[in-house]
């Protein structure tokens, strides 16, 4: 009878946490023999399991399925997976899943990190105690990219560490843990996302739309906003334009975003959002590209409705087994065809590796035969003067200055080398080996390359910014571990700059 009702929009989480003070029990152990009579269950902030068991604690209009479409993150991940799969995390939910769900939904493998730590708004507190009584954690300050409550300013970092370092604990939000700091005020970016992520928590509970139907959705966006060339090539590089025109560098190199807006990279992110869609894309990478598309009336439920509205493809069934190029041709053999016209043979096989695989095994006869009719000699080009080294020149430096604007806004990352630019931008080979007629990109690589020097005092000054959290002066010994360096592998320059440090 004393077991709480979980509040509006409050995580599982802390409605178990309470519960744990409602018993007036304080050890971790003890609250999990309670409710879910096992000593293993972990306790999980996002995507908790056991709800079943839960809910049998609970009133019958608390079902597993209230649960998880009220009081966890679930809603934010389900729209963009595929529907078996997001099915299947359901029942993993309801009962036991070892960490399959966070896997399936692609969390921990995401670009989009979780936040390092739980936290809250100081002044929606302040408004739960008059109203109930007592704090609560709500899912809303746990969302990654949402930075702020529309009312009260910035969330506030508790020092409660993700992942949970007391896997078994159900930490409650209380006046130690939640000190009611003065909060400035949010960004811009973090209301955009903070408006999305709501209608994404309270959106009913839907089918997800197939990888088939968001393909037809992106290829659709990009015509309808004139960023297509011919009939399916899409101007990747407009596209970046507009994210970078709707986001700031500061604010995606703060997401893990920023490398995959250069739209130069081939396994760029947004590249991929705008080509056939093979896996899913975090409920972040769709709020930015759609918001840069569609401005401030984008509303991200009437997209998801709108993708729904677009046919399913069975991609088993559209493999062609002829061989004559006359008989209708899979969409593997349209994209390499599309391919084709950007790029040569050669250079479309190491831009999609995997579509070459797969035509090379069932397609081989046709693939060859297309290869050797649009097969164009490179020195036949030079001599004929189409090869322009100076408009080249100038398009690479624009290139590398755009990624340079981005890592400036994040000062993580590995080192900014040569190499590192020329992978950036693509085409690393063509640009080595004629570096030597472009002299505005040699010049920039000369200035802007990182040397390993520079890349020592660069990972220590990261790493002292972040241990000035809990040290007034760091021990050397931290620096050096957090930075991953060693006293053996230190530059004389570094070590002149890591003992300014310890003064």
């Amino acid at each position: 009878m004393s077991f709480p009702l979980p509040y509006p929009e409050e995580l599982l989480y802390s409605t178990l946490a309470r519960a744990g003070i409602r018993y007036g029990l304080t050890s971790p152990k003890q609250l999990l023999d309670e409710i879910f009579s096992s000593r293993s269950v972990i306790a999980t902030l996002d995507f908790p399991n056991h709800l079943s068991i839960v809910a049998n604690w609970l009133p019958d209009a608390f079902n597993p399925e209230r649960l998880i479409d009220h009081h966890t993150l679930f809603p934010i991940y389900s729209p963009f997976v595929p529907e078996a799969r997001r099915l299947q995390c359901i029942k993993w939910m309801l009962g036991k899943s070892h960490g399959a769900v966070h896997l399936a939904l692609g969390v921990v493998a995401s670009r989009i990190k979780i936040p390092r730590f739980i936290r809250y708004c100081p002044g929606c507190l302040r408004v739960q105690l008059r109203q109930y009584g007592e704090y609560f954690w709500l899912r809303e300050w746990q969302v990654s990219g949402v930075e702020a409550c529309p009312e009260h300013g910035r969330l506030i970092d508790s020092h409660i560490a993700r992942p949970l370092q007391d896997r078994h604990r159900f930490v409650a939000a209380s006046p130690e843990k939640c000190l009611l700091v003065k909060q400035s005020a949010g960004n811009v970016e973090s209301a955009r996302i903070g408006d999305q992520v709501r209608q994404l928590l309270k959106c009913p509970n839907q089918p997800s739309p197939a990888f088939s139907q968001w393909t037809h959705y992106y290829q659709s966006l990009a015509h309808l906003n004139g960023l297509s060339r011919g009939d399916a090539q899409i101007n990747h590089h407009a596209v970046s334009e507009m994210i970078l025109q709707a986001w700031s560098a500061a604010w995606l190199a703060r997401n893990n975003l920023a490398s995959g807006v250069s739209g130069y990279g081939e396994s760029d992110w947004l590249r991929a959002m705008f080509r056939k869609h093979r896996k899913g894309f975090s409920y972040l990478e769709h709020i930015i590209v759609n918001y840069a598309f569609l401005g401030n009336n984008f509303q991200i439920v009437e997209v998801l409705e709108k993708v729904r509205q677009y046919p399913v493809e069975d991609l088993h069934s559209q493999i062609q087994t002829g061989k004559d190029e006359d008989q209708g041709l899979s969409i593997d053999q349209e994209d390499w065809l599309h391919h084709l016209k950007s790029y040569l043979p050669k250079q479309a096989r190491v831009v999609s590796p995997a579509l070459y695989a797969r035509l090379y095994r069932r397609h081989r006869d046709w693939l060859q035969g297309v290869n050797s009719r649009r097969h164009i000699d490179g020195h036949v080009l030079r001599r004929i003067g189409r090869l322009n080294w100076g408009e080249r020149d100038r398009e690479y430096l624009d290139m590398l200055l755009q990624c340079a604007k981005l890592m400036k806004s994040d000062q993580a990352g590995p080192r900014r080398s040569r190499a590192y630019y020329l992978r950036m931008i693509g085409s690393k080979s063509t640009i080595e080996k004629n570096l030597h007629r472009m002299p505005l990109s040699q010049k920039f690589l000369v200035t802007h390359s990182e040397s390993v020097e520079q890349y020592q005092i660069r990972r220590l000054k990261n790493a002292y910014r972040a241990l000035r959290k809990q040290f007034d002066v760091p021990p050397r010994w931290r620096l050096l571990r957090a930075a991953n360096l060693s006293e053996e592998r230190l530059a004389d320059s570094a070590k002149k700059y890591l003992e300014e440090l310890e003064i």
